[in-house]
């Protein structure tokens, strides 16, 4: 019977030392990476190549920067280019319309001119009617 008890807590305790030899072998990798990367020389074939990589990405970083850079300055003048001809369609269209209405405004003192003479004429019809009326 005592053998059997101790078979569980054998078995959880063989389970907790599997865990933590686990977590030591990842925390020896680790340092064991850390302590590659202390070591690096880049006077070594391996450390070579590395730098001749890095030199690589940050040219080829440095060109897509560029690259981005260079198309958004062409989407912005495009779009510069668009306001342009949008601003001078909009200058036309007040230049016409400006025209139109000084056009309209030459119209309408003609036709007060014209409403101002008829007024004298009728006032003075009036007045002659008015007169002819009496005297007949």
């Amino acid at each position: 019977v005592m053998s059997l008890m101790l078979a569980p807590a054998m078995n959880i305790e063989i389970t907790k030392l599997r865990e933590q030899v686990k977590e030591a072998r990842e925390r020896e990798k680790d340092l064991q990476q850390q302590l590659e990367a202390s070591q690096f020389q880049s006077s070594s074939i391996a450390g070579k190549k590395l730098m001749q990589k890095c030199k690589e990405l940050q040219a080829e970083n440095e060109q897509l920067g560029k690259e981005v850079s260079d198309g958004r300055i062409q989407k912005l003048r495009g779009e510069a280019a668009l306001h342009k001809d949008y601003s001078q369609e909009l200058r036309k269209s007040l230049c016409e319309t400006r025209e139109w209405v000084e056009q309209l405004l030459e119209e309408l003192e003609v036709a007060q001119s014209v409403i101002f003479s008829l007024r004298r004429e009728l006032n003075a019809m009036k007045k002659r009617g008015y007169s002819d009326g009496e005297r007949n």
